[in-house]
């Protein structure tokens, strides 16, 4: 029986491409029937996978002396069968305080932490996890309550990477299509010995309830492979999903522009010409490279999201958790985190232009160069010059001192070529600047005439002409 067991486990392996020669996989360990199953088959197999072994156990302490006997249990187990361990006692309700988690929650980050500074620390670059069959039935069965979409109901990969982080190191889970009373079977078979987590016992926890109650009914009344159907389709679903992602990545590049600050702009002129599961993953997408994981986005988030692009609802934001927010206007949907934004906007700038020479504006991040010229020079440059970031204007026509500034309240600009002048925020509004960008434009203004709003328009006051001599002119540098 075993054997068969046995073999059933390195197919699977080898199916995933799990293992390979000279792989050091570091198990971890917790004692329970799982994991101690895990051990002793990668153990039996070791030879013909031609890897080596590191057991790993991460101490909850969440069960005072029970919690130390069990450390002591894997140890002896690692020592029986002649395998280094490493054991770690973890301050699980500490960091939960810290953090704001539950317990369940913060003992799963620092337990994934430990497994990965501990991979790291003895050179493994494979981690083995017990999660079996029965464990992705209640993780299917979790996220679909839950109202997950494909990525949720695909359940647990067999193989993924340990992190964001760390793209080298990986999860395998060798037992996720073994049941749960094939385990218990070979556990017998072996007379292994494992200690038993009573909180597993208890239907307090989702899991535990859909464990104890939900798939036995299921199994009872309406389908007695329930295990092995939600197991397939979590597989189905997840091949599915793995496909969509990657198409849904190459559309993301084409239709959205990452600025490299923490800022994504979708065009959704695009967006909206692909069908709706196109775009709740593009949006989905754009959130993970923000965010750097969808912890806490659920699929009500999307569809807000969504629902403001099919309404219309230009200038509207949405606040999402952690600090993300998304923002659209004029036809470009914009995903930022919300803190970064708010630093930016409360940057105020007013300093003076010096002419000539040299002015730095230190956020944002701007160089102003501004020298005088005859009109000669002026004709000879010809309109080339003439680029957004270059102005030309007639010194002679300007009173008073040059300033850098953003906008104020009441600001009044009159374009050159326009009769007559228009507030700064309806000259804005009219060229769809969205209004976060709006107060990190810099205007050079003489008291209060606004003479140039920087990479947008000139004035139409100290315009240069006919009988100009003396011609300003000033040339802004992003970045400095």
């Amino acid at each position: 029986m075993y054997r068969l067991f046995l073999n059933e486990i390195i197919g699977f392996i080898r199916r995933y491409k799990m293992i390979t020669e000279k792989d050091t996989v570091l198990v971890g360990v917790s004692g329970g029937i799982d994991s101690i199953t895990l051990l002793y088959s990668l153990f039996f197999l070791k030879d013909d996978l031609k890897c080596s072994l590191v057991a790993a156990h991460a101490n909850h302490g969440l069960r005072g002396e029970q919690s130390d006997k069990e450390a002591e249990f894997v140890r002896k187990i690692a020592d029986e069968l002649k395998l280094p361990s490493v054991i770690e006692k973890i301050d699980v309700l500490g960091y939960m305080t810290e953090k704001g988690l539950s317990k369940q929650a913060a003992a799963r980050e620092l337990r994934y932490d430990f497994f990965e500074r501990t991979a790291k620390k003895t050179s493994a670059n494979k981690i083995a996890l017990g999660h079996n069959a029965n464990d992705q039935a209640e993780t299917v069965l979790i996220r679909l309550l839950r109202g997950s979409g494909a990525k949720g109901i695909a359940g647990i990969k067999p193989v993924r990477a340990c992190s964001e982080r760390s793209e080298s190191n990986k999860i395998i889970r060798p037992l996720i299509e073994i049941r749960r009373d094939e385990i218990t079977e070979f556990v017998k078979e072996k007379r292994l010995k494992y200690v038993e987590d009573p909180s597993n016992l208890e239907p307090y926890y989702l899991r535990n309830k859909i464990r104890l109650e939900l798939i036995p009914l299921l199994k009872k009344e309406y389908n007695p492979n329930i295990i092995e159907t939600l197991r397939e389709a979590a597989e189905i679903v997840g091949d599915e999903d793995e496909f969509l992602e990657s198409y849904c990545s190459t559309i993301m590049s084409a239709i959205g522009s990452p600025n490299g600050s923490g800022f994504i702009e979708i065009d959704v002129l695009k967006l909206k010409n692909f069908h709706i599961a196109i775009k709740r993953r593009i949006i989905r997408i754009a959130l993970k490279m923000i965010k750097g994981d969808l912890l806490k986005i659920s699929a009500v988030h999307v569809e807000d999201i969504l629902n403001s692009i099919n309404k219309g609802f230009s200038g509207k934001s949405l606040n999402l958790p952690d600090g993300i927010c998304v923002l659209y206007e004029y036809d470009k949907l914009k995903l930022f985190r919300e803190v970064e934004v708010a630093e930016e906007a409360e940057v105020r700038f007013d300093i003076p232009l010096k002419i000539p020479g040299e002015t730095i504006l230190s956020k944002p991040e701007y160089k102003f160069i501004a020298e005088i010229i005859s009109p000669v020079d002026f004709v000879a440059a010809g309109f080339s010059l003439r680029n957004k970031y270059i102005s030309f204007f007639d010194m002679d026509k300007i009173k008073g001192a040059l300033r850098v500034r953003n906008r104020v309240n009441g600001d009044i600009f009159h374009p050159s070529g326009m009769k007559g002048s228009k507030k700064l925020k309806e000259f804005f509004i009219d060229e769809k600047i969205p209004r976060r960008e709006r107060d990190s434009i810099p205007l050079i203004v003489s008291g209060d005439i606004i003479l140039w709003i920087v990479g947008k328009r000139v004035a139409d006051y100290g315009k240069v002409d006919k009988d100009t001599k003396n011609i300003l002119k000033i040339e802004a540098i992003k970045g400095n």
